[in-house]
């Protein structure tokens, strides 16, 4: 605890390019109610080109920026928030996306949840469509079916009827939305930067519950997401990372008796699905991304994508 006996929670999140998105994100948090506990922020810029660096100096002159030089994707940049935050002598850490607009209680309400039962490692956001604010984007997290190398259960796109009021288990939280002890930083310190972006947190959440940890969605935490502003749904990027590392993360995570079945139905049915879908709609760049970003998990290729789209 801090001197003050207060807990003390960093608040970071990693910017690349979304200049707005980091600035109205802390306005938020600046002007969070902090009376029981105290707020330290943190950001790290993966060498935006959109003057975000030199703009978040000027608005927030008294915040940690850890700017790199280069970019680390979203996993070699939490690396860095990770890094920072075992600097220092805070309690918790919670990651968010820069594209997040946190509400009234927040923390408050995720400092009584952790606090529940001391095995309870990380909390869940539960996540709202910016523009459908009584919509989930995820309820807090997911549950893994290895047959199928998908998460389930998520929530996403159902109505709030007060159906998920109540603290889940799970087994991955975006990483965006994760409130953590730092007790889970220190044993798991490091995301595997070989995704460079997606799936890095659900891989990073297994190894927290194989330490012995348990993940939970939080009962009153909200946001209201926007939802991949960095890349984009529709990018050829987001097509070949999801493609690439959902390939990668079976393999690691996934026991090996599963993988017939999943390979079986990835090859026969999802990627013949996901190939029709976007030829039919004239994009070809995403079906190329797929592609690719198939083959480069055969030849072993990760970190950034190497093609151009």
């Amino acid at each position: 605890m801090t001197k003050d006996a207060r807990p003390s929670v960093l608040a970071g999140f990693v910017n690349w390019n979304q200049k707005d998105d980091s600035i109205a994100c802390l306005k938020l948090l600046r002007e969070a109610e902090c009376s029981s506990y105290e707020l330290q922020l943190a950001v790290v810029d993966n060498a935006s080109t959109d003057g975000s660096a030199e703009a978040l100096r000027s608005a927030f002159p008294g915040m940690t920026l850890l700017a790199n030089s280069s970019n680390h994707g979203a996993a070699g940049g939490r690396n860095d928030l990770f890094k920072h935050f075992l600097n220092t002598d805070t309690d918790y850490l919670m990651i968010l996306d820069p594209d997040v607009s946190i509400t009234p209680g927040f923390f408050g309400y995720l400092l009584e949840e952790i606090n529940r039962a001391p095995e309870i490692g990380a909390i869940g956001v539960k996540a709202y469509y910016a523009g459908r604010p009584d919509t989930f984007w995820m309820k807090g997290g997911g549950h893994y079916n290895p047959w199928t190398g998908s998460f389930e259960r998520t929530g996403r796109q159902e109505k709030d009827r007060g159906q998920y009021e109540r603290t889940g288990e799970v087994d991955a939280i975006p990483a965006g939305f994760t409130f953590v002890r730092r007790e889970v930083i220190q044993k798991v310190p490091k995301m595997d930067e070989r995704y460079f972006i997606y799936f890095e947190e659900s891989d990073w959440n297994f190894k927290i519950k194989r330490a012995g940890w348990r993940l939970v969605t939080s009962e009153k935490a909200k946001v209201l997401h926007k939802v991949s502003s960095s890349l984009g749904m529709e990018s050829p990027f987001f097509y070949y990372y999801r493609t690439r590392n959902n390939l990668l993360f079976v393999v690691k995570n996934s026991p090996f008796y599963c993988w017939p079945v999943f390979f079986l139905y990835y090859f026969c049915y999802r990627i013949p699905d996901t190939l029709y879908m976007l030829w039919r709609g004239g994009r070809r760049h995403q079906a190329r991304a797929v592609l690719l970003g198939i083959l480069d998990f055969f030849r072993g290729r990760f970190y950034a994508c190497s093609h151009q789209f």
